[in-house]
C-alpha cells in the first residue's frame, strides 16, 4: 500500500488514519508509467537545455544548480519538518505562488525568479500549508507537529499563528486566526484544516496521560479574513463541533467522472485503465478537491490548475498536459492539448506542486524516501521555447 503525508503521521503517532490520497512519497512512482501509456510520445525536455533552469534550497535561500542530483546532500527528514514546496497555485491577476515549509512564499510574476517573503520566527517549528485564496488575497495556514518537532510542543497556542495571510503591498505576514482564536487547549494541535471557500473544517488532536485522540469542528470568520486582527480576540470566529464524517467527505477523492470537464478533456489521451490520484486547484480558489481514477493506492499521483486563459496537469514522472494560451499569448495547438515530459529526475526524486505565470511554469522537486525529504527546490521552464511554433 503506498503510504502518503497524512496517513504516515497517524501511523506514527498511532492515531487516526488520515485521508490516503494526498501528497503521495512514494520514492518508487513508477516513472515512466505514465509516458510509456500515453497516446501520443511527448516532446522531451532534455536535462540541461537552455528553456529552463534548476534551483535548489540551501542556507535560507535558493541557488541555480544544473541538476538536482548535484545540489548539495542534505540529511533526510520528516516532510513536516523540511524545507520543501508544499503547495502552489496561480492567482486570478496571474500571478504564481508557491509555499515553502520553513522557509517562506515565493510570488513569480511573469519571471522566471521570484520575489521572496520570508518571516524567519513565523515559519520556526510549523509546517505550513493550505494555500488559498479569499477574493484574491492569498493565506495558508501553520500548524505544530510536537511528534516530530519537541520545539513545537513549547510553543504556547494562545498567540499561534493559524491561518496567516499574505501581504504583498508590505511584504509581511499578518496572523488572520490563531489558535487562541478557535478555542484549542494547551495540549492540542490542529493536525488538518481544508477551506471549501465559504466554511473551514479543522481536525484536532489532543494528547493527555500518553492518549491521543482527534476531535473535528467547523469553523467561519466574522466577515473578512483581511480584516481580522493579528492577534487572539473574543468574537472573531464562529465555531460549531463537527465530526469524523464530515471532515472526511471534504477530503475524500471523487470519482475521476465527476471532475471538471475541462481536466477530464486534458487527459482524456490516458488509457482507460491508467489508475492516478489528482489534486486539482481552482486559480485563485479555495483549497484543492482531489479525483481518483483506478485503484488509488496503485496510482500515479497528479497536480492539476485550472485557470481562465488556460488547464495545466503535472505527474510525478514530469509528463505535463497543458491546453490553452498563456498570458497574452495566442492559443498553443489552436486550444487542442499538448504533452511535453520534463527532464527526468533520479529515481528516489519526483515532482510536485507547480504554478505558471507569463510564459514561465515552475515546479516543485524533491528528493523522496518513504515519509522523508531530504535536497529540494524548483525548476523554472520557459514554456514559450517549449511550444516554439505550436
Amino acid at each position: 500500500m503506498r503510504m502518503t503525508r497524512f496517513n504516515i503521521t497517524a501511523v506514527c503517532c498511532t492515531a487516526f488514519l488520515m485521508t490516503a490520497f494526498t501528497s503521495c512519497k512514494d520514492k518508487n512512482h513508477k516513472a515512466a508509467k505514465v509516458s510509456e501509456n500515453a497516446a501520443k510520445t511527448p516532446q522531451e525536455i532534455q536535462e540541461v537545455s537552455a528553456d529552463h533552469q534548476w534551483y535548489f534550497f540551501n542556507n535560507g535561500s535558493y541557488s541555480t544548480v544544473d541538476l538536482p542530483q548535484h545540489s548539495p546532500i542534505l540529511s533526510l527528514k520528516p516532510w513536516t519538518e523540511s524545507v520543501r514546496i508544499c503547495d502552489g497555485n496561480v492567482s486570478r491577476d496571474g500571478k504564481g505562488y508557491m509555499l515553502v515549509n520553513r522557509f517562506g512564499v515565493m510570488i513569480f510574476d511573469k519571471a522566471q525568479t521570484p520575489s521572496l517573503i520570508q518571516d524567519y520566527q513565523l515559519f520556526a517549528d510549523t509546517t505550513a500549508e493550505n494555500l488559498v485564496f479569499e477574493v484574491n488575497v492569498p493565506f495558508f495556514t501553520l500548524a505544530k507537529n510536537s511528534f516530530f518537532n519537541k520545539n513545537a510542543a513549547l510553543k504556547r497556542n494562545g498567540e499561534l499563528a493559524h491561518v496567516v495571510r499574505l501581504s504583498q503591498e508590505n511584504k509581511m505576514f499578518y496572523p488572520s486566526v490563531t489558535y487562541g482564536d478557535l478555542k484549542l487547549s494547551p495540549s492540542s494541535e490542529v493536525s488538518a484544516t481544508y477551506f471549501d471557500g465559504k466554511n473551514w473544517f479543522s481536525s484536532i488532536k489532543s494528547t493527555s496521560d500518553g492518549k491521543t485522540e482527534f476531535s473535528y469542528i467547523q469553523w467561519n470568520a466574522i466577515g473578512s479574513l483581511s480584516a481580522l486582527p493579528p492577534f487572539t480576540q473574543a468574537g472573531k470566529v464562529v465555531i460549531k463541533p463537527s465530526d469524523e464524517s464530515s471532515f472526511r467527505a471534504v477530503n475524500s477523492p471523487a470519482d475521476f467522472s465527476k471532475a471538471p470537464a475541462r481536466l477530464k478533456t486534458l487527459l482524456s489521451s490516458l488509457p482507460q485503465n491508467f489508475s492516478f490520484l489528482i489534486t486539482c486547484r481552482d486559480a485563485g480558489g479555495a483549497s484543492p478537491r482531489y479525483f481518483s481514477k483506478g485503484t488509488s493506492e496503485d496510482g500515479e499521483n497528479a497536480f492539476a490548475i485550472i485557470s481562465e486563459n488556460w488547464i495545466c496537469a503535472i505527474f510525478g514522472d514530469g509528463t505535463t498536459y497543458f491546453s490553452g494560451g498563456l498570458d497574452g499569448e495566442p492559443l498553443i495547438n489552436n486550444g487542442k492539448t499538448v504533452a511535453f515530459r520534463l527532464p527526468k529526475l533520479p529515481e528516489t526524486y519526483s515532482y510536485g506542486d507547480f504554478c505558471i505565470s507569463g510564459n514561465f511554469l515552475t515546479v516543485a522537486w524533491e528528493e523522496n524516501d518513504f515519509y522523508k525529504t531530504g535536497r529540494s527546490g524548483f525548476l523554472s521552464v520557459d514554456m514559450k521555447q517549449v511550444f516554439g511554433g505550436k
